[in-house]
């Protein structure tokens, strides 16, 4: 064990004092403990791996270590078809010499692989150019716990507990109409255990629990004539996310797909034209999360890639868009103390009323800017840390969804979108996907067959209206929003 201080996250109970406690492999479920790797305290096997590489000549090292358990049973073609059992384990081990970075991953915790794993790490690092932004992170603050993202009780659920969730959401979304088909669909329930070390003192550990599910399908109406294409909705796909079995709700996610694929069916061709595009948060995910995620990474901002670039206190959305990317929000299965670098999660103001307060960073991207990194490395064993956001918030705005609609003379609910999106450029273009009129404030007639396309991030700064209500979709929280100026067309 290292003699260095370090800090420790950990979501059961400490002595009050941020003294470091081993963090016990215990009550991780049924059937587990048979191999031996089951039972390795993962912070131990970590703070071995940096000392074994101290040893060798690093000059920092880096060990995150992570086991988990997966059941996942899976629907397809109005059945359900097969559970599946996934018990995945190992560590990274990532390691700076002379300012070179070499790194290595097994998926195993035995003594010897992860040695091996330390040698052909160093012995990368050791062919590698150096590099003067690489470095690791230190210990100047200690990781506040993140309570709520842990259930004991999801280690407990057995391949037939999942099974019957998942069976109860296809047959209340079949019984809810026969007209309604379920194509796919599953139920997953997961729990992982990660650790990370490092040789600046730095030492983190904790447990969540992710219980997760999905279901898509159409409507067909087999009244109507076979060569009606209104007869058959379009596709639609709900899902839903819990760290807790409390709230789990595949019942509510079943009907609501149902009612959308239903309320799709018999819809209409309609008329090229240039109005007001109105997101549902399903969409909102398929257009824009991508785009805005990529455009505020702050590796694709340091090459040149990012359309954001050089936008640093500008505005880049409408006055209603404030973005917030925050691992804190337990909501969200984004949530975790620490990201993959062992640096506390916190919340980050992306954009505030329009305008561009800052970017998601790693170590290296912050080295490179001269600031502190925002928690945002990610990633898991198998590869260095990346970027990416962790839960991402659009904040409400303050008109509620039907008079939302009221204001739109004439335009186009997008409820899913299928096509491209380039996130670079911002260009997207595809079809409307359970899509509804609406003419003179109204929501008049599904609609079918209709293109539309345009730039995202123009679309950021045409924004005129935002809704009070949201919805958590997995790791985002999203409003509905209206989009002005955008181009429809008819296929």
């Amino acid at each position: 064990m290292s003699s260095k201080k370090r800090g420790i996250a950990s979501n059961n109970s400490n002595d009050g004092k941020g003294n470091k406690r081993k963090a016990r492999s215990r009550g991780r479920g049924k059937g587990r403990g048979k191999d031996p790797d089951s039972d390795a305290d993962l912070l131990e096997v970590c703070s071995l791996a940096v000392d074994e590489a101290l040893r060798l000549g690093a000059s920092e090292v880096e060990a995150y270590a992570s086991r988990s358990r997966h059941i996942t049973a899976y629907i397809e073609s109005n059945d359900l078809k097969h559970v599946k059992t996934n018990e995945p384990l190992g560590i990274g081990i990532r390691v700076v010499l002379n300012r070179a970075v070499g790194f290595a991953s097994v998926n195993t915790l035995g003594v010897e692989k992860v040695k091996d794993a330390i040698y052909t790490a160093i012995s990368i690092a050791r062919a590698c150019p150096a590099d003067r932004y690489q470095r690791l992170p230190t210990n100047r603050y200690r990781i506040p716990t993140l309570d709520g993202i842990y259930d004991e009780e999801v280690d407990n659920l057995t391949v037939e507990d999942v099974a019957r969730y998942a069976n109860d959401m296809l047959s209340t979304a079949k019984e809810y109409d026969p007209r309604v088909t379920v194509d796919s669909g599953l139920f997953e329930s997961s729990s992982m255990e990660h650790a990370l070390c490092n040789s600046n003192g730095i030492e983190a550990w904790e447990r969540i629990s992710v219980i997760s599910w999905s279901i898509m399908g159409m409507a067909r109406d087999n009244g109507g004539s076979s060569g009606s294409s209104g007869m058959v909705s379009n596709f639609d796909v709900q899902m839903g996310s819990s760290h807790s079995i409390k709230g789990v709700d595949t019942i509510t996610t079943a009907k609501e797909f149902a009612r959308n694929v239903v309320s799709s069916l018999n819809s209409r061709k309609g008329e090229n034209f240039k109005g007001t595009m109105i997101v549902t948060p399903n969409a909102f995910l398929e257009l824009f999360k991508d785009p805005i995620a990529f455009a505020i990474n702050a590796f694709n901002v340091q090459r040149g890639a990012s359309r954001f670039a050089r936008m640093l206190g500008k505005r880049v959305a409408a006055d209603a868009v404030t973005i917030v990317d925050d691992a804190t929000y337990i909501e969200g299965i984004g949530a975790s103390s620490f990201d993959r670098e062992g640096i506390a999660h916190r919340r980050n103001v992306i954009v505030e009323k329009g305008i561009l307060k800052t970017f998601i960073h790693n170590m290296y991207t912050a080295s490179k800017a001269g600031i502190e990194s925002t928690g945002n490395a990610a990633g898991g064993i198998a590869s260095p840390p990346s970027i990416d956001t962790t839960n991402l918030i659009v904040d409400g705005g303050d008109v509620k969804y039907e008079d939302m609609i009221r204001e739109v003379k004439y335009g186009i609910v997008i409820n899913r979108f299928s096509g491209n999106v380039n996130a670079v450029d911002g260009t997207f273009s595809g079809v409307v996907k359970g899509g509804h009129m609406v003419v003179n404030g109204e929501v008049a007639y599904p609609v079918r067959e209709m293109m539309v396309a345009g730039n995202i991030y123009d679309a950021l700064k045409d924004i005129s209206m935002v809704s009070k209500e949201r919805r958590l979709i997995l790791d985002s929280l999203l409003p509905y929003i209206a989009v002005d100026n955008i181009s429809f067309t008819t296929g």
